[in-house]
């Protein structure tokens, strides 16, 4: 039992703020987020508990988030990125980006088109934000996105696809505006 819980408390310490941050851009309350990313390792812990056999820790995590991420839709409209991050708190989408430590013209733009997509992607359907978000923010592979969405790698792939099309309508605009 000890190896056990040594491991988990060391999957704990590797994928507990990226799952939150992942929780954060999917949900509209970060007090939210950060109870669904308990309660998927309370959940993994009573499923390790009861004997069962977690071959990979990161992909079941994942699916278990996105099941608890997929009831919360259900209980609730989802809303924008905006509103997720308070300004009354002082946060805004740039804290849920990595810190820019270059303070280069280069970075800077890079940080600016980052930010121009993420507050876009409020604008882009369910199904196709989420693979994106998979895809692009947490760099997984459409292969690791299919074993988290319990789909193909077709589906995936098609979904990113079209969730990029539709991210690009939604962004085309602004920068006609620039």
């Amino acid at each position: 039992m000890r190896d056990i819980e040594k491991e988990f408390g060391a999957a704990y310490e590797r994928y507990n703020d990226e799952l939150f941050r992942h929780c954060t851009l999917r949900l509209s309350d970060r007090e939210r987020a950060l109870e669904l990313t308990q309660e998927t390792f309370l959940r993994a812990w009573e499923y390790i508990e009861r004997g069962e056999t977690v071959r990979e820790m990161r992909p079941f995590l994942y699916r278990t988030l996105r099941n608890l991420i997929i009831d919360e839709y259900r209980k609730s409209k989802s809303i924008s990125l905006e509103s997720m991050v308070k300004e009354s708190e002082g946060e805004t989408v740039e804290s849920l980006m990595p810190a820019d430590e270059t303070n280069t013209l280069t970075t800077a733009i890079d940080r600016f088109d980052g930010k121009l997509a993420l507050e876009a992607l409020r604008e882009v359907p369910e199904p196709y934000r989420e693979v994106l978000i998979l895809r692009y923010i947490d760099s997984l592979t459409p292969k690791e996105i299919a074993e988290r969405i319990d789909a193909t790698e077709n589906v995936v792939s098609v979904r990113i696809h079209r969730g990029l099309k539709k991210l690009r309508s939604v962004l085309e605009p602004s920068f006609l505006e620039l």
